[in-house]
């Protein structure tokens, strides 16, 4: 990804489109509800085919509308690590994705097909935030491509030809990007004050754990933490866990249609199996419920 000095160059700041400007009115004012966090924990965290019975919606066909009428180009700017207000428009964003997603849920109990069209909605939010450095936005756009995976394979079939672009991206190179992109901040900050050995090793200490990360074949790892900024450990377990879990997906979309699993695994500890009624991975890979892991065994079949 090159020295720490080119990082910022690829990032330069740019204003946001007019879109941008729109979802960021829109998105706004939607509030948080507890409500549907928990609706959706529970969806994503359930191994069947039957969906339950969704909490009061709030009404977000503007913003879902806006999602897949225009092309959003999201501001960036000059921010620290931590921003405040990159945390606000997190927030923002998931609340929106998990209003969509429960939606989604909603339509899909209907066997309706336009149930897509809200998780499409979430997946053109997650590709806007694609340019942004930031480690807390590239964790935003994982959760919601997780959240995609997680429930898609409960839609009405078939499965929309967009859903491939879901399936086709990893989300390892761009927290690594945003990794390198803080580790890069610290040392910009450090280095004007007092560059040190230290800071010099935590920053080599960094760059080894991604070196590490780019080469694991495996689906469950135990990164080491890092030295610079917060802890990414969990990050980086669900990173990995997710290429399982799109397998997982693709694997029960399969079966739905009449297809054969494919069996083989990007995995280099792991497989796929189908008894007639289960789709299984041939191992567990641990995952604590704060990570909203999907399940990796689904029942498909009474």
């Amino acid at each position: 990804m090159g020295p720490l000095d080119s990082v910022f160059a690829r990032f330069p700041p740019r204003p946001g489109n007019e879109a941008f400007a729109k979802f960021k009115a829109l998105g706004s004012a939607v509030p948080a509800n507890e409500a549907i966090t928990g609706y959706v924990a529970r969806e994503v965290a359930k191994g069947e085919m039957t969906i339950g019975q969704p909490p009061a919606l709030s009404d977000v066909s503007a913003i879902r509308d806006l999602l897949l009428r225009e092309q959003i180009v999201w501001e960036r700017r000059d921010e620290e690590v931590g921003d405040a207000q990159t945390s606000e428009m997190r927030g923002v964003v998931m609340t929106v994705a998990r209003q969509l997603v429960a939606h989604g849920l909603s339509k899909a109990r209907a066997n309706d097909p336009a149930a897509w069209d809200d998780l499409h909605a979430v997946w053109k939010l997650a590709r806007a935030l694609g340019g942004q450095p930031q480690v807390m936005t590239q964790t935003a756009a994982m959760s919601m491509a997780r959240m995609i995976n997680a429930v898609a394979w409960k839609m009405p079939l078939p499965p929309p030809a967009w859903f491939a672009e879901v399936q086709g991206r990893d989300v390892v190179r761009p927290l690594l990007e945003a990794f390198q992109h803080q580790s890069a901040s610290y040392w910009a900050d450090g280095a004007q004050i007092f560059p040190t050995k230290s800071l010099a090793s935590s920053v080599e200490h960094d760059r080894l754990i991604a070196a590490e990360l780019f080469a694991l074949t495996r689906c469950d790892v135990t990164p080491r933490p890092n030295e610079l900024g917060v802890d990414l450990t969990s990050v980086w377990r669900r990173a990995f866990r997710y290429r399982a879990e799109r397998e997982a997906t693709a694997n029960a979309l399969r079966v739905r249609e009449g297809k054969p699993i494919e069996e083989k695994s990007a995995c280099s500890d792991g497989g796929w199996s189908f008894d007639g009624t289960t789709l299984r991975f041939s191992r567990d890979i641990p995952s604590t419920t704060s990570e909203s892991p999907m399940p990796l065994v689904l029942k498909l079949k009474d």
